[in-house]
């Protein structure tokens, strides 16, 4: 009895080992939101310990073994790992509920992605309407893209900034509420119930970071001054856990449904099911301790031509460099409408720039956005948008679902120079044959 408690508890531990190697990598960043999270799921089995066990998982984690054996790149590695892990935990401890699943999602990669990428029109309007109502105010402002100047004070709205980064913390908390009126109340919410509350946390974050901006520039609070981020807690408090705290009760008192103590079922005895996580166990630590691969080739995709002006230069990820005295171009292959595009946003940052001011502008009658980039005294403008060939666009959901339905290749162009002047000339000359 206790040589199978201990072995159980075993799998766990070893999958946590192996998880290591993804913060060795720096997939994952043991940040102050992944640590909440992590308290999170503490606290959630411990308050709603798991039910009768499962084998769910297991067509997913075939599945999931099979596109390892076939794509090398890191997140179908960790995904890989993530659900044999809570595949183990479930047919060996119990079945895990929803909210155990959506503190998974939201302290993960991808969540950081999602946010990053598909909620920059958002920081635009806020950017946008903020600036507005304060030249409706008075205030000499001036809006360029996602930033607000004052005084020769910039302000910017991006996931560098407090407001948008409690995004993860704001849905942590209605989770937390949900638990913890739960158990007070010993009431539970349906399924559809919960789904509109987290939404509900996000758009109150929205309201409160663009109640934030809004405090920041008209008291001229630089992002230097410890007031900056005492105003971010400030604004969080207020418009976003306040009224969810109200919001979560109520809702578990009128729609809340009486919680009944689950019978555990029997243990499983199954002679295979030890063996059987053994295996999946290896088979998770050959592809996790295999060395990462960022795979943003193509086949299907258009190759790129050298083009007269330009040194041409093929890197071994699959980006085509294209090179001259006043311009710096990276053509990106995009594998599929799931994969990641590599834009500015993470690869420049992650070589060290600071970029901002990103807005958009029409060029030869394409929309593309542009930033500028800092790093020390070195300012660049950059330029970028997505297109199969014959089609652009800046839109994730556009390209994507053209990617999905109508089988197209896109690739993301990447356009760099050292002023505007130049920059629009190198666009001018790019649009039209990419």
């Amino acid at each position: 009895m206790f040589t199978n408690q201990y072995t159980r508890a075993a799998f766990p531990m070893a999958y946590l080992c192996i998880f290591s190697t993804f913060f060795m990598h720096g997939y994952l960043n043991g940040d102050a939101t992944f640590w909440m999270g992590f308290l999170l799921i503490l606290l959630l089995l411990r308050s709603t310990p798991p039910g009768e066990k499962s084998w769910r998982l297991a067509p997913l984690v075939a599945v999931m073994v099979l596109i390892c054996c076939i794509r090398q790149e890191l997140s179908w590695r960790f995904l890989l790992l993530v659900l044999a892990s809570l595949f183990a935990i479930e047919s060996l401890f119990g079945k895990l509920n929803g909210q155990f699943f959506m503190v998974l999602l939201i302290i993960s990669p991808i969540f950081k992605y999602v946010s990053e990428i598909f909620t920059f029109p958002i920081r635009l309007q806020i950017s946008a309407l903020a600036g507005r109502i304060l030249r409706a105010a008075h205030f000499p402002v001036t809006v360029d893209g996602n930033s607000i100047q004052l005084n020769g004070s910039e302000f910017t709205v991006d996931p560098a900034c407090m407001g948008l980064q409690m995004t993860g913390f704001a849905l942590l908390v209605v989770i937390f509420l949900t638990v913890h009126y739960q158990t007070q109340v010993r009431r539970s919410l349906p399924p559809l119930y919960q789904v509109l509350l987290v939404l509900l946390a996000f758009v109150l974050n929205t309201a409160g970071n663009f109640m934030r901006i809004i405090l920041l520039v008209a008291l001229h609070i630089a992002p230097a001054k410890a007031l900056h981020d005492v105003t971010g807690v400030v604004c969080l408090a207020v418009y976003v856990v306040v009224p969810l705290v109200l919001i979560v009760r109520h809702t578990h008192r009128r729609w809340g449904k009486p919680v009944f103590a689950e019978h555990t079922t029997k243990e499983n005895h199954s002679r295979l099911l030890i063996p059987g996580h053994w295996a999946l166990l290896v088979i998770c630590a050959f592809f996790c301790f295999q060395k990462p691969v960022v795979n943003i080739r193509s086949s299907k995709a258009s190759q790129a031509v050298a083009r007269e002006g330009y040194a041409m230069q093929q890197l071994q990820t699959g980006v085509t460099q294209f090179r001259n005295e006043h311009a710096l171009v990276y053509i990106k292959p995009i594998p599929a409408f799931y994969s990641t595009e590599h834009s500015p946003v993470t690869c420049w940052t992650g070589s060290g720039y600071h970029l901002s001011r990103i807005s958009k502008k029409q060029i030869a009658g394409t929309v593309v956005y542009v930033g500028r980039l800092k790093k020390g005294n070195d300012e660049l403008l950059t330029a970028w948008w997505l297109s199969d060939g014959q089609y652009a666009t800046i839109s994730q959901v556009d390209w994507r679902w053209k990617s999905l339905t109508e089988d197209s290749h896109f690739q993301l162009v990447n356009v760099t120079a050292d002023d505007p002047t130049q920059l629009d000339t190198e666009l001018k000359r790019w649009l039209p044959a990419i």
